[in-house]
């Protein structure tokens, strides 16, 4: 069933983690994708790979704000694989056999309902879309669409809500993270780096949105997810988001 591929946490703290792109599990009555990958198109065009060890990640980041607040952060996860789905494109382009589309709409409804959820229920929140990328292992792309989907949190804070030393991205470096762009440029113009400026997900349920929240996109690298360094970057990561939620989120 939908329900038992995709990892759905209700939260209590007005921030939203999500995961497209972890997962390893078969759909059984689904067919793989056929289309091959790097095949080019809108929205990255198509990919099948996982991004390693980003369910894992959202998961540890969860489990370590949790110890940090005293709440649990929203959480959705896709265990299913990519190579049946990608629930970070557009149905038309990430899904191909009919039987894909509730697996897909149960994880974007789950979605939806929490970005409803937060914005009935807190002043501000935000959604962190994690992924993985190997461009360059050692660091974290960001990715709000040059801004575009922080535009409310800008409008707030400016964008050392963003970049400064309390904003999100800002606090991934004080706590250990590489971060490109630098903190020092702006999100705005064609700062982002066009192959991970922010996909599907944080189109859709951003702030430039009447009906979204801030929502960022992390890109970690390939060295961060390791194995070895995993739980740390989870409880990095975590004291960072913990740290912009005190600074802009907290009512």
């Amino acid at each position: 069933a939908p329900a038992d591929l995709v990892l759905v946490q209700q939260g209590s703290l007005p921030v939203i983690l999500t995961a497209p792109h972890g997962g390893r599990a078969a759909i059984l009555i689904v067919e793989p994708r056929r289309a091959q990958d790097g095949a080019p198109g809108p929205w990255g065009g198509v990919h099948t790979g996982a991004d390693a060890s980003t369910d894992v990640l959202a998961s540890g980041i969860a489990a370590e704000l949790t110890k940090l607040t005293g709440r649990d952060p929203y959480l959705v996860v896709a265990k299913f694989s990519r190579k049946y789905i990608d629930a970070n494109r557009p149905p038309e382009l990430g899904l191909e056999d009919p039987r894909a589309r509730p697996y897909y709409d149960y994880y974007h409804r789950s979605i939806r309902r929490f970005v409803n959820e937060v914005r009935a229920k807190y002043p501000a929140g935000l959604l962190i879309d994690v992924h993985g990328q190997g461009k360059d292992p050692d660091v974290i792309m960001r990715g709000t669409i040059n801004g575009r989907t922080v535009q409310r949190l800008m409008q707030r804070g400016g964008v050392d809500a963003v970049t400064g030393p309390r904003g999100v991205f800002g606090q991934l470096e004080v706590n250990g993270f590489k971060v490109f762009p630098r903190n020092d440029v702006p999100p705005r113009g064609t700062s982002e780096d066009a192959g991970y400026k922010g996909g599907y997900t944080v189109f859709t349920y951003g702030s430039h949105n009447r009906d979204g929240i801030d929502a960022v996109q992390m890109e970690f690298g390939n060295r961060y997810r390791q194995k070895a360094l995993l739980d740390k970057s989870a409880r990095d990561a975590a004291h960072a988001i913990a740290a912009f939620y005190e600074a802009y989120l907290r009512p």
